[in-house]
């Protein structure tokens, strides 16, 4: 019993068994976390992301973001007012995730 114990205290251990933990998706409950975690990080950003994270969140804003720009340029076309909500709405979203 004491060997378990030893042997689970090591840190690496603790740490493998927290990646295969958040890395298991096939269950609702699972997927709930691992997306909690990413809405966390999107949405009121992290000092501890990495550079890779951080540049996927630019461009995933920068995705809102273009998609605005494309609807308002359209409504400007067609004068369609739910083309333009959902243009602000898009254009908003992406200047919030870039930041």
């Amino acid at each position: 019993m004491k060997q378990e114990q030893a042997h689970h205290d090591q840190p690496h251990t603790v740490l493998l068994e927290e990646v295969e933990r958040r890395q298991r998706n096939t269950l609702w409950p699972d997927a709930m976390v691992n997306s909690g975690s990413v809405d966390a990080l999107l949405w009121k950003g992290s000092p501890k992301a990495t550079k890779v994270q951080r540049v996927g969140i630019v461009i995933w804003g920068l995705f809102f973001l273009s998609i605005g720009i494309c609807l308002l340029s359209m409504v400007h076309q067609r004068d369609d007012v739910i083309m333009a909500v959902v243009g602000v709405f898009s254009s908003s979203v992406g200047v919030k995730i870039a930041l």
